[in-house]
Formats: C-alpha cells, structure tokens, sequence
C-alpha cells in the first residue's frame, strides 16, 4: 500500500511540474535515469535503488515555488534571481512535508547542491555530512545539467562532461564516488527524452 500511496503522490508532483517547466520535469526524469544506472553499477540494494528513484524523479520540486520567468529564462541569471533559484531545496522540503516519504528521499532533495568542499547550498555541508544519497544524486544531476537540452546554451559531449565531472572531484564531488561514476561513464551513456507525456504514463510503475 506504501508504494501505491508514493506513486499517486509522485504522479501529482510531476504532473504539476511538467505543466510548469517541462524542461525541468525532462531533466528531472533523465538525472533518475543516470543516478538508477550507476546505482546498479555500484550495486546497491534495492531498498536504496527505489529511495534513490524517488528521491531522483523529485529533487527539483522545489522549483514549483520559483517564479516561471526565472526558471524559463534565457541566458544568466541575475544575483537576485539566482539567490532565489538556490531557494529551491529548501521549497522542496516545504513541499514534501504534506507528503509521505522518507528522510533518504527528503535528503536528496534537500542536500543534493552541497559540495564536497563545502562551498554549496543551502547549508554548506562539507564531505561526508552530505548523504551517500545526495552525493550520488549531485553527479547525476550536474552530468544531466551539463550534457541535456538548454535552451541558452550548447549542449556539452559525453567526454566533455567526463573531463569536467574529473576536474571536480574533490572540491565539487565526492572523491572516491566520483572516481566510480567516472568509470561508470566510459561503458555508458544515458540517451536524452523529450516526450513528457510518455514519461508520466510509465512513472505509475515506479515501485
């Protein structure tokens, strides 16, 4: 019954933020996609698998509190809007406590900004204070940034992202994880998608 209750929950959130930026909801759906493979890679359990699914699909709900012209604007954002951008963790948090989920899941939405070196946000956490969970989800999630669709800028490679995602470890990412997505990287490559609609009919699966 748990499961059910998440995948009607999930279902509500994304369909809210699909009608709000699509572009989000797409990249929100492809970082799911890169974290779950390289979570199988690692080997993780299945327990962590489906908090990571979850934890995935929504770690931008927050950005159902930023205002349409800052998420769907072209080009660099201004400090005020960024400032309000970096808000979104915490709005995403906000969001999750009228629903049912997990502190791993409420982790990766929360804490999935914080660099290693402890010069992200919203709390500059630093190394290992920052979930296993959330880790992993930073590198899917800056991977995904780097090589998806944007509307203001060229998409990089595959090998682009992989020499600026080793440029970074240790002061971005978690050293030792990101020494294994690396070598993840070099035997996979997660395709992009752009059909929303196909996307939301299969999210009802997630189990």
């Amino acid at each position: 019954m748990s499961s059910i209750i998440k995948n009607m929950e999930l279902c509500f959130l994304m369909r809210q933020l699909s009608k709000k930026d699509e572009l989000t909801f797409l990249h929100s759906y492809r970082v799911t996609k890169i974290a779950l493979s390289f979570a199988s890679f690692l080997k993780l359990t299945d327990e962590e698998k489906r908090e990571l699914q979850f934890g995935a699909l929504i770690h931008d709900i927050g950005k159902l509190h930023i205002p349409v012209h800052i998420l769907t604007k072209r080009g660099k954002l201004s400090e005020e809007e960024f400032a309000q951008m970096k808000k979104h963790p915490l709005f995403g948090i906000q969001i999750l406590q009228h629903y049912h989920v997990s502190s791993e899941i409420s982790h990766i939405v929360l804490y999935h900004h914080e660099r290693w070196d402890g010069n992200g946000y919203p709390y500059n956490q630093k190394g290992e204070n920052i979930p296993f969970l959330a880790r992993l989800v930073a590198l899917a999630d800056s991977l995904e940034a780097m090589t998806g669709i944007r509307p203001y800028r060229a998409s990089l490679t595959w090998e682009e992202a992989y020499e600026e995602i080793k440029r970074e470890a240790g002061t971005q990412f978690d050293p030792q994880l990101t020494s294994s997505f690396l070598e993840w990287m070099e035997n996979t490559e997660i395709s992009i998608e752009q059909n929303s609609e196909t996307i939301m009919q299969a999210i009802p699966m997630i189990s």
